[in-house]
């Protein structure tokens, strides 16, 4: 059994920090907000698994009362403001969420959780890789692309390990419980027999939730590769559009013909990465604002066939991302300008050079871009 001195020390000062009606403390796991579903139904705790027969016949008389203030929610003191917007749960977001509960409930509770994040973290690539690089190790615990999994495993994995954790423990401080005896059960709910659902002890244990979360993550792995989604994919799809037709199709040239803005006479991957990442997430915007899912794209998208169901707002920018990471380093000067030339593009008259020359690029990355888009 590993031990989770960090973790013990984040639920200790959560639950302590208590006040008013927050009989529970601090609900950790509700500064981890969450993406839209999309009509998923998202799965919760289930108590009758957390708190099996042998769990509540070691809480004692006062079970039922413990069980039930765990389960509702006025008992936990919450984030009241959920973060806006959360594309995937990277490192970067798994951070903020930590900042977040500093700025609501002070720095000790914010390091806590930081260290426990990052003892998890450990522990989960001990037990997932005693024969695996700490590489692919790493691959699997945090996402296996640009915005590829909505919630990647080790976060996932993260947020149940807090729920899981902090119902058992508040729940057997409820019941009277000192810290040591309380933190001692979470141990043995983390690390109890593997939950097969045969006899009494039911409920999910630690190491199952990483080969779980490892597993879901190698099985996207896997697909990705089969549906030409990994770095290898778009990278040689902006190696082929460089080295063959893209000098030819690129829409913005000076006087002398040299590619602007750069102004040079060879296009770079990275730059065509740039190029595609701005057409793509101008055109996501347009379906996206303009006229609902299949109306209100500029005439060049229309005529490309940006119109069609493979280019709904959501897959295209996932596409979009995926290029400009396949490009490499984003230069800064490329992004302010790219905007600016297409948009002057899509405003000159029809006999402008730069906007007779676009339809033609964009029917390249319509046909090209779409084997890379993630299929059902």
């Amino acid at each position: 059994m590993e031990r989770l001195p960090n973790l013990e020390s984040c639920l200790r000062l959560a639950y302590e920090a208590r006040g008013g009606v927050n009989l529970s403390g601090i609900a950790l796991a509700s500064y981890f907000s969450r993406a839209p579903t999309r009509g998923r139904r998202r799965s919760d705790l289930e108590p009758e698994l957390i708190f099996s027969r042998a769990v509540r016949d070691r809480l004692g008389p006062g079970a039922d009362r413990a069980i039930r203030l765990v389960g509702q929610p006025e008992t936990w003191r919450a984030c009241e403001r959920a973060q806006p917007a959360v594309p995937i749960a990277t490192r970067e977001w798994l951070a903020e969420a930590a900042l977040a509960l500093g700025r609501a409930e002070g720095r000790a509770v914010m390091w806590a959780l930081l260290r426990a994040m990052s003892e998890l973290e450990n522990i989960a690539q001990r037990l997932t890789g005693s024969r695996n690089s700490r590489a692919t190790v790493r691959e699997v615990l945090h996402g296996v692309g640009q915005r590829t999994l909505r919630a990647e495993p080790f976060a996932a994995l993260l947020v149940r390990v807090l729920k899981i954790s902090q119902a058992v423990y508040a729940a057997f401080r409820h019941a009277g419980l000192a810290h040591d005896a309380a933190w001692e059960r979470v141990e043995d709910r983390l690390w109890s027999p593997h939950p097969t659902g045969r006899g009494d002890e039911r409920g999910a244990y630690l190491p199952s939730l990483v080969q779980a979360a490892s597993g879901n993550a190698r099985k996207r792995l896997r697909r990705n590769a089969e549906n030409g989604r990994t770095a290898g994919h778009a990278q040689a799809l902006l190696a082929r559009f460089a080295s063959g037709p893209g000098a030819a199709l690129w829409p913005w040239r000076d006087g002398e013909g040299k590619l602007l803005p750069q102004r040079v006479d060879v296009l770079a991957p990275d730059a065509a990465g740039l190029c595609f990442f701005v057409l793509l997430t101008h055109v996501a915007d347009e379906r996206r604002n303009n006229g609902g899912p299949a109306g209100g794209l500029s005439a060049p998208f229309e005529e490309a066939g940006f119109s069609s169901a493979e280019w709904l707002p959501d897959r295209t920018d996932d596409l979009a991302v995926r290029l400009l990471a396949a490009g490499g380093a984003a230069r800064g000067d490329l992004l302010e300008e790219l905007p600016v030339l297409l948009r002057a593009t899509l405003d000159a008259p029809d006999g402008d050079g730069a906007r007779q020359r676009l339809p033609a690029m964009l029917r390249w990355l319509e046909e090209n871009g779409r084997e890379l888009l993630e299929t059902p």
